[in-house]
């Protein structure tokens, strides 16, 4: 089940805010294939208008809104960002009436009828005690989710505390037995849950049911709501229930899971694995198929299901998608080939093969294929290829250089043997006027050193010693 938890604050300037009132979006999506977050702010069609509480969300920086694109281009991120729902989950359904007419204004609809108003839902279910209907930064409060002064205002943030706070009435009505042993019932034509008796069930009395449909997408209905029967919990108690940290559903930024950043499609022919921002797979994943697509959280796991890389979305593929045009007319003008395959580049050209592979971080090296070697290096990593000893930034400059080294290499040609020619001896170099002394010095060093006697001992060194004296005194 995959769910879009939506959070919307506008310009509050009347009860019923309209669209044009909207100055933040924020959605988080969540399923078994991990989180996606989008959060913006948005230019306001009134800026003469701000109340105190938009100023104060802001932070009194009225810039962010005035330098803010324009809500229809943040509604269209959204749409093309989300692109398939099972569930939608908001706070409130003004909040959702407002999102639903603002995507109508901009010619998108909602993907599902499945809606979760949170709001209703605890209304329904959690007794307010003496302080009434309590606001939503208290019922965050009240379930233990973390929230900062700094963070609650923030769009990339909000729908994060919503989807903390959906996981944690989702344990609590785990762990009651009271919630686990209701009876409803539910009409599945209008997909309303009743209680036992009601006069909307109809003649059929609908079909027996959990409360835990209610957190999937099921309305309850407003009779039933007014009967209070289904108060199970005072919010005043709340404080003593012990929660569990949800993978997915962490408010705090430094608290989420890595996102997975690879995936796959099971089943498929190919056995590619993509870059999950990765164009031919990206439309997809986020569709009505998305379950058949499993994550990956690195390319060692990649390497065990025997997995090869997308062309397209490796880091050498997305750079040459973007100077296709400029490598492939470079390439026709020199009759060169330049091949993307497995995420490294091969180029052929007259004289021998090259290869660029991606060694991280911004780095691309390149590979000369061996033609005058008659045997391979222990420091070759790539087998039939030496390492060339320059580096570039970008695929058309070691184009560049291949063009260059090729003219070279046809002007200076190697011997046809494969014997690299002898380095030249290197002519002494002249130092100023003592160089003739330093010459001298240096016969007068080698001459000596021919004469020189090893020895092995102190012993041997003194025996020495005492002959050179003796020999001197006769």
């Amino acid at each position: 089940m995959k769910c879009l938890f939506v959070t919307l604050m506008w310009n509050a300037r009347a009860e019923m805010p309209v669209p044009g009132d909207i100055f933040a979006v924020c959605c988080q999506s969540y399923s078994p294939n991990g989180m996606t977050r989008y959060g913006r702010y948005t230019h306001l069609d009134d800026m003469s208008a701000l109340t105190q509480w938009t100023k104060d969300a802001v932070y009194h920086n009225i810039t962010v809104l005035e330098t803010a694109k324009p809500r229809k281009e943040i509604l269209n991120t959204v749409a093309e960002t989300f692109p398939a729902y099972d569930v939608l989950v908001l706070w409130s359904r003004k909040e959702y009436e407002l999102f639903r007419q603002a995507m109508h204004d901009c010619g998108h609809r909602l993907c599902t009828a499945k809606v979760v108003l949170l709001k209703e839902l605890l209304g329904a279910v959690v007794h307010p005690g003496k302080r009434g209907r309590v606001p939503f930064q208290q019922v965050l409060r009240a379930f233990h989710v973390q929230t900062t002064w700094e963070t609650f205002y923030q769009p990339k943030y909000r729908a994060g505390f919503l989807l903390e706070l959906w996981d944690r009435v989702s344990q609590l009505a785990a762990q009651s037995e009271e919630w686990t042993q209701t009876e409803l019932c539910l009409n599945p034509r209008t997909n309303t849950v009743h209680l036992p008796g009601c006069s909307h069930l109809g003649l059929t009395g609908g079909q027996p049911c959990t409360p835990q449909v209610l957190l999937e997408g099921a309305a309850l209905c407003r009779d039933c709501q007014k009967k209070k029967a289904l108060y199970l919990w005072e919010m005043e108690r709340l404080h003593a229930v012990k929660f569990q940290p949800h993978a997915g559903a962490l408010g705090t930024p430094q608290d989420y899971p890595p996102a997975p950043k690879l995936f796959y499609r099971e089943g498929d022919p190919q056995k590619l694995y993509h870059d999950r921002a990765c164009p031919c797979c990206k439309p997809f994943r986020e569709g009505p198929d998305y379950l058949q697509w499993k994550p990956l959280f690195g390319r060692a796991d990649a390497a065990a299901l025997g997995l090869t890389a997308c062309d397209r979305c490796s880091p050498l593929g997305i750079r040459y998608g973007q100077a296709r045009t400029q490598i492939e007319s470079f390439c026709s003008q020199r009759g060169m080939q330049c091949v993307l395959r497995d995420g490294e580049i091969d180029v052929t050209t007259s004289i021998g093969g090259w290869r660029l592979v991606w060694k991280g971080k911004d780095k691309i090296w390149l590979y000369h294929k061996n033609t005058h070697r008659s045997h391979l290096t222990e420091s070759e990593d790539i087998p039939g290829y030496h390492s060339q000893a320059i580096h570039k930034k970008t695929i058309m400059e070691y184009l560049e250089y291949i063009v260059q080294h090729d003219l070279y290499r046809k002007n200076s040609p190697l011997p046809e043997t494969g014997s690299v020619p002898a380095a030249k001896p290197l002519k002494p170099t002249h130092r100023g006027h003592g160089h003739h002394r330093d010459a001298k010095g240096a016969k007068h060093f080698q001459k000596h050193k021919t004469n020189k006697v090893k020895v092995s001992s102190l012993e041997e060194l003194q025996a020495l010693a005492r002959q050179k004296m003796t020999g001197e005194e006769e």
